[in-house]
């Protein structure tokens, strides 16, 4: 292999370190290609550390198939924690509990990205140990990852598009969830004008509760609704529950009740009551154990304003609700595994 002279290796290494150093003009061949190609790496160099000082690096998710618990999130509490102010677009994270966390880990972060990848925000928290597994990620401090300064409350979140809300821990990537940021105009021209709202899962998901897993509790069904315009809006709602085996309703929500829908999604709860005509002692609850008692498949209709809104499928096998698609613990993405705990059965809206 050639040596270049003794002179010009010097030279080269003089101007490599200077990110803007001039190449001097009486160079040719080798030597040139030689400085020119330093000068590339370090520029490259240069790039890659400014890049990972602003967003630092990232862990990686847990590839392990055969925990049975890793760590995730209270699905309802990720539901209801993202909040986003319809009148100017303000974006934050609220009371979200996480489960499961090892016990050796005193610290984590979320990261806001474009979909595409582009790192917007970062929200530092520590877990607040609730009842376990439960812990609430009490937000420390957040940081704009563009210019590194740390916003007080919400941060504007007003360009339209699809969004990823990623969950770390410091040796882990824990949890994912995509949503979208949506722009509404306003149809009401003495009202409020444009406003923001999110989009996502709200729309697809609800479940089944009764209070610790017992079924001698009344049974609920909770779901997530919002005005896709930028007023208050009064609702009726009508859900029902048939078997699908003999087409018998089995129960439905409260008659002659309305409800009040905003831009943002509001978690709505409905009392399952028997249904009108069924001979029951007056007074009696519709109890989980009233559906429980028949194994099969079931539908969960809900309309709105007299309108199908939704269809919902579920089965009851050997007395229990059945889990299904991402409530499959230890079967799904980890990643997107959808926690009920111990008294909530969650199901997709037919598509």
């Amino acid at each position: 292999m050639k040596r270049l002279p003794l002179a010009i290796l010097a030279l080269s290494i003089a101007v490599a370190g200077t990110a803007n150093a001039q190449i001097p003009g009486n160079l040719t061949g080798k030597a040139k290609k030689a400085i020119e190609k330093k000068l590339s790496d370090k520029d490259k160099e240069a790039d890659e550390q400014q890049a990972s000082d602003k967003s630092g690096s990232r862990p990686p998710a847990n590839k392990d198939a055969g925990r049975k618990y890793a760590p995730g999130l209270s699905y309802s509490s990720v539901l209801n924690g993202l909040q986003m102010l319809a009148k100017n677009g303000g974006f934050s994270l609220h009371h979200i509990q996480a489960t499961f966390l090892p016990e050796d880990y005193k610290e984590g972060f979320s990261v806001l990205r474009t979909a595409d990848g582009k790192e917007i925000y970062r929200f530092d928290w520590k877990p607040q140990i609730l009842e376990k597994p439960y812990a609430l990620l009490d937000n420390t401090k957040t940081t704009d990852l563009a210019t590194g300064e740390t916003p007080p409350g919400a941060v504007p979140l007003t360009t339209p598009g699809d969004y990823v809300l990623d969950f770390y821990l410091p040796t882990e990537h824990f949890y994912s969830f995509p949503f979208s940021v949506v722009k509404i105009a306003g149809d009401d021209p003495f009202g409020p004008g444009e406003c923001y709202t999110l989009d996502g899962d709200w729309r697809d998901w609800g479940y089944l509760y009764y209070s610790e897993a017992r079924p001698d509790q009344s049974l609920q069904w909770k779901a997530w609704l919002r005005n896709d315009g930028c007023e208050e809006k009064p609702l009726e709602i009508r859900i029902e529950i048939t078997r699908d085996q003999d087409g018998e309703l089995v129960c439905t929500s409260r008659e002659n009740t309305t409800y009040k829908v905003q831009p943002k999604w509001i978690r709505f709860e409905f009392d399952m009551v028997f249904p009108k005509g069924k001979e029951v002692p007056h007074g009696t609850y519709f109890k989980a154990q009233d559906l429980l008692e028949t194994d099969g498949a079931y539908t969960l209709n809900m309309k709105l304003d007299g309108q199908p809104y939704g269809t919902w499928r579920f089965a009851v096998q050997g007395g229990k609700f059945n889990y299904t698609g991402r409530t499959l613990r230890g079967e799904t993405d980890p990643l997107t595994f959808i926690e009920g705990g111990r008294d909530a059965w969650w199901y997709a809206r037919e598509k």
